[in-house]
């Protein structure tokens, strides 16, 4: 191991222990048709009980690719930006629309025989599928992503995409599908969470990468890079959320990484992060270059004590609201009345913008009230505050619920990591 970098001796580690048996001869990561043929199913069931005759799940890449969560999971095409609609017929072939080069999307997923390039004209391209599937002039096309969205609440769909759909079939009735298909995404099936466990193996790569790199005098560019590059290495692409800052006694990190140089004593924190196949867990996991004062150590140590007593109810019938409360019990318990608290407390993920979450449109009472299932995939992450305006600490990790409790998808272990 002598002569080689920290990066590179886990990009070693990574060649020999983080094969992908499923990926393709054009090494991207497949998933099953059985797989593909229970989500048609399922959707076509749905379909039928809301009158809906085709689905357009639209084009869009924002939010690190997480908007266009619906498109991809019917269709699998998707990462690095690319924009894919979706035509899903109640009776019929699937049809994908990308901006161009759709012969290499045909033969790097086996989900969708019909891809076209389309150049962007989604509208032109919905009305001419719809045409050549017979569709009835006043039928029911359902359109996701119209309103409501998690972190999108007034939605994603170009008024004049809908416009020209409308003039197409001006007879036809449209109706907002975005409901129905956060719905879908909801419960993660067997494959998916074993495609979520793969992108927590590459997020861990990565910060023991980013642990192995941080010393004083790096910038955080450097550390920055150092995520990507693992990442992409491990089998991750872009684009992908990375949150990180570095600072003394920081309580948050930043989107846009800069020049500044580490300083021992610093604090390196932020959210990680890795999308696999489009699905990505998140994990919190702050660094110290040296040791942290006292009480920081006992905030993060309150901090860690929440994260496991609300991981542990998070069973199938368990409220949100519940678990809220047993956050702000366990703290004033073993925090002895010294710290407050802040929300989110949770979220989901998945593939994209994830339901349940306390975004949007979604007021707290309503997010309360809602009971967790299992199959059901979160990123926990408390966080403890000294006072207002004063330190906190935070730590998380992407949490599947079961009937046992809430089970890590993560390995390792929660605690402050010293560099």
């Amino acid at each position: 191991m002598s002569g080689k970098s920290p990066l590179q001796r886990t990009m070693s580690l990574l060649a020999s222990n983080y094969e992908n048996p499923e990926d393709g001869p054009d090494a991207l990561p497949r998933i099953s048709l059985k797989e593909r043929d229970r989500r048609y199913g399922r959707l076509r069931k749905h379909m039928v009980a809301e009158g809906i005759d085709v689905l357009v799940l639209p084009a869009n890449h924002s939010r690190w690719d997480q908007m266009m969560a619906d498109s991809r999971y019917l269709t699998t095409i998707g990462g690095y930006g690319t924009e894919t609609l979706t035509v899903f017929p109640l009776e019929g072939e699937v049809t994908a629309g990308v901006f161009n080069r759709s012969a290499w999307w045909k033969q790097s997923q086996d989900w969708v025989a019909d891809v076209r390039d389309c150049r962007n004209r989604w509208a032109e391209m919905v009305v001419d599928r719809l045409h050549e599937l017979g569709f009835p002039a006043r039928g029911r096309i359902g359109i996701s992503g119209l309103a409501g969205l998690v972190r999108a609440p007034d939605g994603l769909v170009p008024y004049t995409t809908v416009e020209r759909i409308r003039a197409g079939f001006p007879e036809a009735h449209i109706v907002d599908a975005t409901v129905l298909m956060q719905d879908m995404r909801v419960i993660k099936s067997a494959e998916e969470l074993r495609l979520m466990k793969r992108s927590m193996k590459i997020i861990e790569a990565m910060l023991d990468a980013m642990a192995g790199e941080a010393r004083p005098g790096i910038s955080e560019k450097h550390l920055y890079a150092t995520l990507v590059g693992t990442m992409l290495e491990a089998g991750g692409e872009l684009p992908s959320l990375l949150i990180m800052g570095s600072g003394p006694g920081l309580n948050s990190g930043q989107f846009v990484p800069g020049n500044r140089r580490l300083q021992p004593g610093d604090m390196i924190v932020g959210e990680v992060e890795a999308h696999y196949a489009g699905y990505s867990g998140q994990v919190v996991q702050p660094m110290s270059l040296g040791k942290q004062p006292k009480s920081y150590m006992d905030l993060l140590d309150v901090t860690i004590a929440c994260f496991e007593v609300i991981a542990d109810r998070m069973r199938p019938g368990t409220s949100i609201g519940t678990l809220m409360d047993t956050y702000e019990e366990t703290l004033l318990r073993e925090g002895k009345g010294r710290y407050g608290f802040s929300h989110p407390m949770m979220h989901a993920r998945g593939l994209g913008d994830e339901r349940p979450a306390q975004f949007g449109d979604v007021g707290l009472e309503e997010f309360r009230r809602i009971e967790l299932k299992a199959g059901m995939t979160f990123v926990l992450k408390p966080r403890t505050r000294a006072g207002r305006g004063k330190r906190t600490a935070q730590i998380g990790d992407t949490v599947v619920v079961t009937r046992s409790g809430g089970k890590r998808l993560g390995t390792r272990p929660l605690e402050l990591r010293e560099v």
